[in-house]
């Protein structure tokens, strides 16, 4: 008999904020953009087959990755507090707190 596997996906988004996209062109970042991001990547790289197989668990995961890299995150930016100590910002803090809180809500 052959057992279920869980396999899992760790992506990690850069965006570019020097790329050339207009004046009046923001960068959104949304579940869907990041789902069909993904999606297009997956079959891409493993064609039509591999993203069929992947379908079936992909929205179940994401809540979970999302949440595993949001704390990996926090915890590197604490320890970068402690190691930078009075030379940060009040407003460097806050805005990337701010940065947080939209991942926080990207899922609802």
């Amino acid at each position: 008999m052959v057992a279920f596997k869980n396999r899992y996906m760790v992506i990690e988004v850069f965006l570019d904020a020097n790329k050339d996209l207009g004046k009046d062109d923001p960068i959104i970042i949304s579940q869907f953009n990041l789902t069909k991001a993904i999606k297009d990547s997956i079959l891409v790289n493993f064609g039509e087959c591999g993203l069929a197989l992947s379908l079936g668990s992909f929205q179940r995961s994401i809540k979970a990755c999302k949440d595993a890299a949001l704390k990996c995150d926090i915890a590197k930016f604490e320890q970068y507090k402690l190691l930078v100590g009075d030379r940060l910002s009040p407003e460097i803090t806050r805005q990337v707190q701010n940065c947080f809180e939209k991942i926080k809500i990207l899922e609802h």
